[in-house]
């Protein structure tokens, strides 16, 4: 009992001091107040007014009417006692408490402490941060200049200031070179980069490192690879048949315009409506793929007016997300629950895309008109043909010498040794995995033909043969793209439903009315090019704010807008809403040059600081909201990969180009592919690539959305089935045995030690340094070192007792190389290795 009364009244102080503290601190609508209304209230109590419940709307002031016509003010200005709102959040009868019990939400008691304390000071409403246009704020003065380097510092520092901390030191130069290398350009710096930079004391070197990445061609490739995820770019038309489209040259044009630093109003409108610009050429309409890379079928059955509605739905879902950071499909069926955006107003936005032609049923293994054939931004035309006929010789090869999984298995096999020739039982006594192209040839010939596997694998691989002979026929690869057909009539569509236009409710082109008006098109209708230009107009307070929102998060890990998807009601409140202006504001004034963005962020000591951490400050700020030391966080999947590749010496570093194959586990692709569809089987079936294809950026990988590449998905590399700006971090079992065991990590181990046995020296430690230094840009701490030494004598003498194991891990009795290869294992296997420090 005493210990009880004792736990209640630190409660009670607890809870008083955290109200004193909130007392203290100004309170604000935007920051405080609407996130719980929009949160609790919203859904009942918001824009849609065909769900409104009571007549209430909260969402803005002078609309309360009370509940259930009691005709007491929901928040009466100054009066919390005579405020319903206050009498139904302390309510304990159920059947009048809000929110409601069937409505899973509660509120805490500090949410209701706020909400009185918001009535008390007058209920004053703001309109919502992110619908108005954002101005550039004063610099804030700080206590300690030095430190700021660039106005980015000035803000950051301000507010540690105002909540007791300090910024941590810089990182060493080491982290520095790699953090940056990493981040700038995808890859790992060379040790020579390293080690040139630690000898670099010039008070400019690091400037210049910085200036030297955002000027290689691999800056294109790193940016690019979120591009891809917000434009849902892949290999593959989708849904449930997923077959072969080429929308390789949109991708490259995407590379091209970030290393040409395209500002980016233009890299917009371009890709939105460069079809629409004034003599419009080839060059103009290949950005507009980012509009085509939505699904589409061609499956049995299709109503080709109903998917070409999915396909505009799909196109609005994009165009709001990436360049305004809304979720405007809430409002395809009905009125935003949240958000000042009607069901009408949606329709609006719909009718710009209902203009263009394009079919709602595609074509089978290649691409849906409107296309252009063209030559590549970087690839030219010989080279891509060189590309086709390197893969139609791959192919041709595999005819006859199938993967495992086409062979029969291992019970069809000892049937047929009974009555084997010689050659045929030799072949068969082989491991699968071990047997040369001869000895599968033995095999095949023998009894594979006449499996209704072998006639599938036949025709899967004619049938993409005789598809890249005839792009190869064309002359020139393909893209498709966007183009007009002409006005059309647009209905509000009953409940989304492509089948049910609201006859009554015609709707022209048009933007949301919470946003500033287009600009007039005098004696016709607004087109995509009227709309892209809105988004990039002076007035617009959105688009500015969201792109340099997305930049952040690239090199911060979270956003200042941490729902980089929702800039409405429900979004998050930015944790620098001065500094996000500020970014946004001189984006617009610097001509919308991102390079600019890019180094003032990198140049900043907000983002050279050390990600070292303290209790302390872990306890105070887990999610490192207020800045004071750097995050570190795992590398993207892509650059994982990309990593290992680099490390072990075998990346082959071409920029462009048309897809290529990867090794992945055979079979994947047949578990979810669509066999029999039609005759002959022409589902896909994966065959990898040949020689240094198979080490290209990861960012080249084919993309199959209903079977996307086995180790990325791993580290949470999306679908591309529908836009994708923010990508879940998971930590999971399965990324620790991809690293250790997928056969393209386990080759990269082994690469590694054979660069470690050829160019390090002869000693242990030599080998060591120099493996580990590849990995993570600097030296072996003693400790570390040890651990390593440890580990590879346990290895080398595992590997001399056992010349087999050292055979099935590096192909030959080499104990030296297995046992360095299970050390470099180890190394790319760190966390250290696979994390932006």
């Amino acid at each position: 009992m005493i210990l009880r009364l004792f736990l209640s009244l630190l409660a009670f102080i607890g809870i008083t001091c955290s109200a004193q503290a909130a007392e203290d601190k100004p309170i604000s609508y935007n920051r405080d107040i609407r996130p719980i209304l929009s949160d609790k209230c919203f859904f009942c109590h918001g824009p849609d007014n065909q769900h409104r419940k009571a007549q209430l709307r909260l969402d803005k002031p002078d609309d309360g009417e009370g509940y259930d016509g009691a005709h007491l003010a929901a928040a009466v200005p100054g009066e919390p006692d005579l405020s319903e709102l206050v009498s139904r959040i302390y309510s304990q009868k159920p059947k009048l408490v809000m929110p409601p019990a069937a409505s899973k939400k509660t509120l805490t008691d500090a949410e209701k402490a706020l909400l009185v304390r918001w009535i008390k000071d007058g209920a004053k409403y703001e309109s919502h941060w992110a619908f108005t246009k954002p101005q550039k704020p004063e610099l804030p003065a700080v206590s300690d200049p030095k430190w700021v380097h660039n106005p980015i510092d000035s803000f950051v520092f301000a507010r540690l200031e105002a909540e007791g901390l300090k910024p941590s030191p810089a990182a060493s130069k080491e982290h520095l070179i790699r953090r940056l290398t990493l981040d700038l350009i995808g890859l790992p710096p060379t040790t020579q980069e390293v080690d040139a930079f630690l000898a670099d004391d010039s008070a400019d070197a690091y400037e210049r490192l910085v200036d030297r990445l955002l000027a290689s061609p691999h800056f294109g490739e790193r940016m690019a690879v979120p591009w891809l995820d917000a434009a849902r770019y892949a290999d593959t038309n989708g849904f449930s048949i997923d077959d072969h489209r080429d929308m390789w040259l949109w991708r490259e044009w995407v590379i091209d315009a970030y290393n040409r630093n395209v500002p980016y109003d233009q890299f917009v409108i371009q890709q939105l409506a460069g079809d629409l610009l004034p003599g419009a050429t080839d060059q103009s309409r290949l950005p507009t793929g980012f509009l085509r890379n939505s699904m589409n079928t061609h499956e049995g059955g299709t109503i080709p007016e109903e998917y070409r509605v999915i396909y505009i739905a799909d196109k609005i879902d994009t165009v709001s997300t990436v360049f305004m950071g809304l979720t405007m499909r809430c409002a395809q069926c009905h009125d935003h629950k949240y958000d000042s955006l009607s069901q009408k107003e949606y329709y609006s936005l719909f009718a710009f895309f209902d203009r263009a032609d394009e079919r709602g049923k595609g074509e089978t293994n290649a691409n849906t008109p409107p296309v252009i054939r063209m030559d590549g931004p970087i690839t030219d035309n010989a080279t891509w043909k060189a590309d086709v006929e390197h893969r139609i010789a791959t192919l041709q090869r595999y005819l006859l010498h199938p993967p495992e999984m086409v062979v029969p298995r291992a019970k069809w096999e000892a049937q047929a040794i009974a009555s084997a020739e010689e050659p045929l039982l030799e072949s068969l006594k082989v491991p699968a995995m071990e047997r040369t192209d001869e000895q599968w040839g033995v095999i095949n010939e023998a009894f594979s033909k006449t499996t209704e596997l072998w006639d599938r694998h036949i025709n899967v691989i004619k049938t993409e043969i005789k598809i890249l002979e005839q792009e190869l026929k064309a002359g020139k690869p393909s893209v498709m793209v966007m183009q007009e057909k002409g006005p059309a009539k647009t209905f509000v569509l009953t409940r989304g439903a492509y089948d049910q236009p609201d006859m009554n409710q015609p709707v022209t082109a048009g933007v949301p009315a919470v946003f500033p008006s287009l600009p007039d098109r005098v004696g016709a209708a607004p087109t995509r090019l009227e709309l892209a230009r809105w988004l990039v107009g002076p007035d617009h307070p959105l688009t500015a704010r969201v792109a340099v929102n997305r930049t952040w998060q690239m090199f911060f890990g979270s956003g200042l807008v941490t729902t980089l998807n929702d800039f409405g009601m429900q979004g998050s409140y930015p944790s620098h809403p001065e500094l996000l202006d500020y970014l946004a504001t001189r984006y617009i004034d610097s001509g919308w040059d991102t390079k600019k963005l890019v180094k003032l962020i990198v140049m900043s000591s907000t983002y050279q600081q050390s990600s070292e951490v303290s209790d302390e400050l872990l306890e105070r700020d887990r999610d490192n909201t207020l800045l004071a030391r750097m995050t570190r966080f795992r590398l993207p999947a892509e650059f994982i990969r990309d990593n290992a590749l680099a490390i072990s010496g075998q990346l082959d570093p071409r920029i462009a180009g048309p897809s290529v194959y990867p090794a992945q586990p055979f079979g994947l692709w047949r578990e979810v592919s669509h066999f029999g569809y039609e005759k002959p089987f022409t589902a896909q079936a994966f065959y990898p690539s040949e020689g240094s294809s198979l080490h290209r950026r990861s960012m080249y990988t084919f993309w199959k959305r209903t079977s996307p590449p086995p180790s990325l998905s791993a580290f949470d590399a999306p679908s591309r089935e529908v836009c994708t700006v923010l990508r879940s971090r998971t930590n999971t079992p399965l990324q620790a045995l991809v690293l250790l065991n997928d056969p393209e990590y386990v080759d990269a181990a082994k690469s590694l030690a054979r660069l470690a046995i050829r160019e390090a020296g002869k000693s242990r430690m030599q080998r060591l340094d120099y493996m580990f230094k590849r990995a993570t840009a600097r030296f072996l701490e003693p400790r570390e070192r040890e651990v390593l030494l440890v580990h590879h004598h346990n290895a080398m003498t595992k590997f001399m007792n056992d010349p087999e194991a050292a055979v099935k891990l590096v192909g030959e009795n080499s104990p030296e190389l297995a046992a360095w290869t299970s050390v470099a294992a180890v190394i790319l296997n760190l966390d250290e290795t696979i994390t932006r420090e």
